[in-house]
């Protein structure tokens, strides 16, 4: 029963954030198609179009991530925003599709498009803000940014293992390869 209450909640909060969205799309369709349009099926279709749409984003976030998490591959954002454009372009006309009543001039439609496009940049510019911003560190932390400074990485997993036998070295190893990878820490020389 909490699993269906947390989908509900979850989906209530995407409905909430793309409301704007939606509206912005109702009025395009309303300002730029000449002929008077039905309201319940112009509203099922944006509806049929930001569900699909909203799936194919959560695969493509997922295939992105895999990519910069198991391929060390840095995906960059306008790539990120071109595959969101084609995700909102595919998904729009799979929906027309399924609408025939509904004819969109192409001028509609890439409008729409635009819009989302738009949305996805700011959206995906506002996630990679957040993944640069400086990490908050305890106090674990700043041990290991001190030990990076002089041992080695091996070295300093070792010492932290040492000093704190109940955190688990999976945890460790963690920490330790994150903070070395977003703090400009070098490993030190040793001569020979």
């Amino acid at each position: 029963m909490k699993v269906v209450n947390g989908l509900g909640w979850g989906a209530l909060l995407l409905a909430l954030v793309l409301t704007p969205l939606f509206a912005v799309d109702l009025l395009l369709v309303y300002l730029l198609e000449d002929t008077s349009f039905r309201i319940l099926s112009t509203l099922a279709m944006l509806g049929c179009f930001y569900l699909l749409s909203t799936i194919l984003s959560f695969f493509v976030d997922g295939l992105t991530g895999a990519l910069r998490s198991f391929g060390h591959v840095n995906v960059p954002r306008l790539l990120d925003t071109i595959l969101h454009g084609i995700v909102s372009g595919i998904s729009l006309y799979v929906v027309l599709t399924f609408f025939p009543s509904i004819d969109l001039s192409t001028f509609t439609v890439m409008a729409i498009l635009f819009v989302h496009l738009f949305s996805a940049s700011l959206w995906l510019n506002r996630e990679h803000s957040k993944e640069d911003a400086p990490l908050e560190l305890d106090s674990i932390d700043q041990q290991i940014v001190h030990l990076l400074r002089t041992e080695t990485t091996v070295s300093c997993v070792e010492r932290i293992q040492e000093e704190y036998p109940d955190l688990p070295k999976r945890d460790v190893l963690k920490r330790v390869k994150k903070i070395s990878q977003s703090t400009e820490v070098t490993e030190p020389f040793h001569g020979r």
